[in-house]
């Protein structure tokens, strides 16, 4: 009675993995991450051009996530073992979290080429923002275009394609910029984390820094801030995701002016800078 109740059993099992084999069998086969290069890059905005550049070719991974912020965040122990798989690091230049992190980072993988894409920039008070400048994307682009057809010859072709089609996305995002901001009344704007000095110097705006080597005001130098600031008719206070908004907000409404939320670190880079002007143009314009 027992092997008559099991030999049923025994069938459907063996039936039941035939046909999930043929099933399987059937599917296409998804492309191995080995058959790609794999860069790795620092924050959100650089996997963009990472990826503008390197197409199809390419397998980027990012190690700042949405939100985190670049001077404090840790990687995690599963993105420093993943990085002994990289191929090619992309640097953004001098943001603290390399500072901190890149001789550990190449610990894990000393074989891995580590490009600095700010070696052709000339930096401003050694501000690491230059991503924010299109002008100057354009020759991180350039690295990065360098830094893939050296580690990957054979597809040096479709990098050179990709890139010329990306500085001119930059070239077009350039000028959409200029002329949104073409007709504004006034030129300066307070930034509660001093991250658009770049951009400011590419379309004739002022940065005045609330935030000073990250630290917040005292009392009297906020007081002083909001005094200056409404000496000169500022109404624009410009705010990140990654950091608190509650001192912006207090000197947004003393000076009858408003925040503006304006991530510096999103990943979609030009629809982020073309919304980015648009709304400071809409309060820079105000009388």
């Amino acid at each position: 009675m027992r092997c008559s109740r099991i030999l049923p059993l025994v069938i459907i099992s063996i039936l039941f993995i035939s046909l999930a084999a043929g099933c399987s069998s059937s599917q296409p086969t998804v492309e191995s991450d080995n058959s790609k290069v794999q860069v790795f890059v620092s924050i959100l905005p650089q996997a963009y051009f990472a990826e503008k550049v390197g197409g199809e070719h390419v397998q980027v991974s990012v190690l700042i996530p949405p939100g985190a912020d670049p001077h404090t965040y840790e990687p995690t122990p599963q993105q420093m073992k993943d990085l002994a798989r990289a191929d090619l690091y992309l640097k953004v230049g001098t943001i603290e979290f390399e500072d901190l992190w890149m001789n550990r980072i190449t610990d894990v993988n000393q074989e891995m080429p580590v490009v600095d894409t700010s070696q052709s920039i000339a930096l401003i008070d050694n501000d690491p923002h230059i991503w924010l400048s299109p002008a100057l994307v354009k020759k991180q682009a350039d690295s990065i275009y360098q830094a893939l057809s050296e580690i990957d010859a054979a597809h040096q072709p479709d990098y050179q394609r990709n890139l010329q089609a990306f500085q001119n996305e930059l070239d077009e995002l350039n000028q959409d910029i200029k002329e949104e901001l073409a007709d504004i009344k006034h030129k300066e704007l307070l930034v509660f984390h001093p991250a658009w000095r770049y951009f400011c110097e590419d379309y004739g705006l002022q940065e005045i820094a609330i935030e000073k080597d990250g630290k917040e005001p005292t009392a009297q130098e906020m007081a002083q801030i909001i005094n200056n600031a409404k000496q000169k008719g500022i109404r624009a206070v410009i705010v990140s995701p990654q950091h608190s908004t509650h001192e912006a907000e207090a000197i947004a409404r003393d000076l009858g002016g408003e925040v503006i939320t304006v991530d510096p670190l999103a990943r979609d880079y030009t629809s982020n800078l073309r919304q980015a002007a648009h709304e400071l143009a809409g309060v820079l314009s105000r009388d």
